[in-house]
């Protein structure tokens, strides 16, 4: 009888294991979702400074620098499509 009342113990364990490592999971995987939700959000920001910097609007310096690297980013996107456009 001992070894059945191990058995038990033992299976219940693992039940337990098993049903922490999906709540794990789960929380892992909010917490992730919330992640991507707070760089979207913040993209969305940028977006509104990067139009605000368009338009002539001032921006700090670093805002300017950062205005700067996107019009770069998007200038390779532009090669890159002429590039593809001819093959």
């Amino acid at each position: 009888m001992a070894f059945l009342d191990k058995l038990t113990d033992a299976a219940a364990a693992i039940g337990d294991k098993a049903s922490d490592a999906v709540e794990i999971t789960k929380i892992k995987t909010k917490i992730n979702g919330e992640k991507k939700d707070v760089e979207a959000e913040l993209a969305n920001l940028g977006r509104i400074f990067y139009e605000k910097a368009k338009a002539g609007e001032a921006l700090t310096p670093e805002a300017m620098e950062i205005v700067c690297r996107v019009d770069g980013h998007y200038d390779e996107i532009a090669t890159l499509e002429d590039q593809l456009a001819q093959i």
